[in-house]
């Protein structure tokens, strides 16, 4: 069976699901199709069609509609109703495909599930939804606007698993990442925002348009004495309502930690106040970062660099721990949020003599591959992974404007890795379950 023919049943499988059982189904999609479909090419096509199909039904079913002259869409056999659904969210918002390979797709469908005049019955319709919207190049208009030059992710190559946007302390929208990834014709991005998830639905719903597949993610700070250690969590559950109650709680917590920090500064001869930091921050997650720009904003330091040096590194006199989540509790917490939790930036923590314990603790992964690590770092980290047996993730670990030499994109891992990161994502998944 050809990959994308695969998909198609797969995510036709979806859809039925949904008539069935509802809106439950929806927070499942990215786990069934992995399930399904093993092979990254045939999960990743099965998701962006069905999470496209199930956005944009209420515009394919009302232009099936306005075509109906003898048929009442809603008293279709369900697996008719949702075959041509299929077929017209190619048709409309898919042209990298022809017209007659999702057509002929669709006709195959309909025979395998439903019935053989079910496949008459579906070329009909789509052959009058080709004629009027499609021939005479009446197309839904954000086919022509959003989508003609988009690539598939057949098309796209490599990962950056590490990027922050403005919802914790980047300089870029959800939006502009995905922009940004599809320009550089990346295939999978995460966004890894701390202690925050609110960008990576909006994020979602953008990559599904521009053919690019989206781990959903997330960086947690927790606290070993006496530094912060940072772990990425990859393919979570962003629903979870631990997750989310926990997130909030350590909002609160890094509200009062600004105070705390601006106080120390002002301690120091430094005249900043916590309203002006959280000012930078916006809606974002407030943190160190935000800080630093307002020192430069107000010539304390000439960088953010020099922010860091100067007061804010874990060592810095203005430091202030954050301690709500423990390295144990952070792990703990990444695993039954559905994640693969994963040590961030080992070779700046340089904390490596904790490995073993947060072996123990259930960590699956360790980022091999980023900014300040030199090629020394990368065999030593590529030696430990192998050691515990963990897998191998990497990213530049971008901030927009605040990281201007961390460009998204500019550290990447290649296809090979993240379909590891999936299995083992799945693994974890099956244990648990």
């Amino acid at each position: 069976m050809r990959k994308r023919t695969h998909s198609r049943e797969i995510a036709l499988q979806v859809l039925y699901q949904l008539e069935v059982r509802g809106n439950e189904v929806l927070n499942e999609i990215d786990t069934f199709c992995r399930e399904q479909g093993k092979d990254a090419a045939i999960s990743d096509f099965a998701t962006i069609l069905a999470k496209g199909c199930i956005q944009k039904m209420k515009a394919i079913d009302q232009k099936i509609t306005q075509l109906s002259e003898h048929w009442d869409l809603h008293r279709m056999p369900v697996v008719d109703r949702n075959v041509l659904r299929l077929a017209c969210y190619e048709l409309f918002y898919m042209d990298d495909i022809p017209p007659k390979v999702s057509i002929n797709e669709a006709i195959d469908l309909a025979k395998k599930y439903s019935t053989e005049k079910s496949g008459l019955f579906v070329n009909g319709v789509l052959d009058k939804v080709y004629s009027t919207y499609i021939k005479n190049n009446e197309m839904v208009q954000e086919v022509t606007t959003n989508i003609r030059d988009n690539k598939s992710l057949e098309e796209r190559a490599g990962a950056d698993l590490h990027i922050h946007t403005k919802f914790s302390d980047g300089t870029m929208s959800p939006e502009e990442v995905v922009g940004e990834a599809s320009k550089l014709n990346l295939r999978t991005i995460a966004i890894t925002d701390h202690d925050s998830v609110d960008a990576v639905e909006i994020a979602q719903n953008v990559c599904h348009k521009k053919g690019i597949n989206i781990i959903p993610a997330i960086e947690l700070s927790s606290y070993y004495p006496p530094v912060d250690i940072h772990l990425l969590g990859y393919f979570l559950d962003i629903k979870n309502s631990m997750l989310l109650e926990k997130l909030a709680e350590l909002r609160l917590e890094r509200v009062e930690r600004i105070k705390k920090i601006t106080s120390k500064l002002r301690g120091m001869g430094v005249n900043i106040d916590h309203q002006e930091v959280f000012d930078v921050a916006e809606k974002g997650s407030p943190g160190r970062m935000h800080v630093a720009d307002v020192l430069c904003r107000k010539g304390y330091c000439s960088d953010i660099r020099e922010s860091f040096q100067k007061y804010l590194s874990d060592h810095g006199p203005a430091y202030v721990p954050k301690v709500a989540l423990t390295l144990k509790d952070a792990i703990e917490l990444i695993i039954s949020s559905g994640g693969v939790p994963v040590l961030s930036h080992p070779g700046v923590t340089k904390r490596d003599m904790l490995i073993p314990e947060m072996v123990e603790y259930g960590l699956q992964g360790i980022e091999v591959y980023c900014p300040s690590h030199l090629p020394e770092a990368i065999k030593r980290y590529k030696r430990i992974a192998k050691k515990y047996d963990l897998v191998i993730t990497g990213g530049s670990d971008c901030h927009g404007e605040r990281k201007p030499d961390s460009k998204l994109g500019s550290t990447k891992i290649d296809d090979g890795l993240v379909d590891k990161i999936k299995e083992r994502h799945d693994n974890l998944v099956g244990v648990l379950s």
